[in-house]
């Protein structure tokens, strides 16, 4: 936990700070979960695999990569954004918003942090203004450390982002220091993983040493979004926590029950040695065309060995680790396009939905909603406006009094986004 903006001071305790630390080293492997990269998240399990199934042998054990993460995080993001998203402010500044919200495609900017805020358990959204033109984006937490006021966690000081940067095949640190009304940006030269030098002109990374836009906007302009949390934490929790070791064992019993099948797709024949041909020129007994097994004598009748493999039983196993996935996550078969065969109607259908529903609700009203309404205000007060007047509306607002409709840019789920969900 940073307490400071000193910057040496921060870089050396962050190399140590358990949380901090725990804290980036979960944010990769949920990045890998999400991505599908199992061989890294995921490295010591298949270790154990190939040990037990070395890739010698003719069949080797691999891990069935069943992407569980990236469905249940899709689902969220098309669940909270499927009705668009409409932002209402006062009538003189409606039009003004929406063309910046239409500039920055603020649409994709909310899909990002409802991704974010799924596998990493929180998002980011800046605000800034370049040549004059406000910019919204998404920043990835991994780049971020909160500053706390006497480490109250309710006493926010301020944010520091620290980014890589590479000029002349030299390594600097770009740290950038958000104040109340105003950024800090420091530029450091690394080497070996230690701030050594720091650059005096910033200039030459095209910044400036400090940007002030307290006579605008005398608050952040970084804004913190976050999932379910608890009080004694800062930081939300990634939907991946409660359902990791589920979707492992779940990998694990496919991959399995894959290696049995893969071995007896090619069965063998056991009979006796009369079944046989002989080779005249090695002296050898073979089956024509077959892996053979001799078993006793006197023309026994050559039979396939085949193996039970308990369809039932791993079907019953499999379908347990699904509910408790199911459980966990707050989601029904339905959202991942299983079951949905019957002719139901919509209200059968939010019934079903009705736990996810409103845990979908539940973040919109706790933490999205004030994000976005600030994110609103910070970009209109930086363009010269004045307005604390925003209301959200997760959904597309009707057009009044002949009025356009409020938010057009609000986009409507699409069938690709839908295929992603149920996939």
């Amino acid at each position: 936990m940073l307490t400071s903006f000193l910057t040496c001071e921060n870089f050396r305790k962050l190399k140590w700070d358990a949380e901090d630390t725990d804290r980036l080293r979960r944010y990769a492997r949920y990045r890998n979960l999400y991505r599908g990269e199992f061989s890294s998240a995921f490295r010591g399990v298949i270790s154990k695999l190939l040990q037990k199934y070395p890739l010698q042998n003719t069949t080797s054990q691999t891990l069935i990569e069943v992407n569980l993460f990236k469905s249940l995080t899709d689902f969220f993001k098309i669940l909270m954004t499927n009705d668009g998203l409409s932002v209402v402010t006062d009538k003189e500044n409606q039009n003004f918003w929406d063309e910046i919200a239409r500039d920055n495609n603020f649409i994709s900017v909310v899909k990002e942090i409802c991704t974010d805020n799924s596998r990493f358990g929180e998002s980011l959204v800046k605000v800034s203004m370049k040549d004059n033109k406000i910019k919204i984006f998404s920043v990835c937490p991994d780049c971020w450390f909160p500053v706390f006021n006497n480490g109250n966690l309710n006493d926010i000081a301020g944010h520091i982002l620290m980014f890589d940067v590479v000029q002349d095949g030299r390594k600097f640190k770009h740290i950038e220091k958000i104040h109340r009304g105003f950024i800090e940006n420091e530029v450091w030269e690394v080497n070996n993983e230690i701030l050594s030098n720091r650059i005096k002109d910033v200039s030459l990374f095209g910044l400036n040493e400090v940007d002030d836009f307290s006579d605008k906007w005398d608050d952040f302009v970084l804004f913190h979004s976050k999932n379910t949390t608890e009080s004694d934490t800062y930081f939300g929790e990634s939907d991946y926590k409660s359902c990791e070791s589920i979707v492992e064992e779940i990998m694990l019993t496919i991959s399995q029950n894959s290696k049995i099948i893969n071995r007896h797709a090619n069965p063998k024949l056991a009979g006796s040695i009369e079944n046989t041909e002989l080779n005249p020129i090695t002296g050898e007994r073979r089956f024509p065309n077959s892996d053979f097994i001799t078993m006793g004598k006197d023309g026994q009748k050559p039979e396939y060995i085949t193996v039970d493999l308990q369809a039932d039983a791993i079907s019953q196993h499999i379908n347990m680790l699904m509910k408790f996935f199911y459980i966990m996550t707050k989601t029904p078969p339905q959202a991942y396009g299983i079951d949905i065969s019957e002719n139901m109607s919509g209200e059968s259908l939010k019934t079903i939905l009705s736990s996810a529903i409103s845990k979908v609700k539940d973040i919109q009203a706790v933490s999205l909603n004030n994000s976005i309404e600030k994110v609103v205000q910070c970009a209109l007060a930086l363009s010269g406006k004045s307005n604390k007047n925003v209301e959200i509306f997760w959904e597309k607002v009707p057009a009044q009094n002949g009025q356009k409709e409020a938010g057009n840019f609000a986009e409507k789920i699409t069938q690709e986004e839908a295929g992603n969900a149920n996939g």
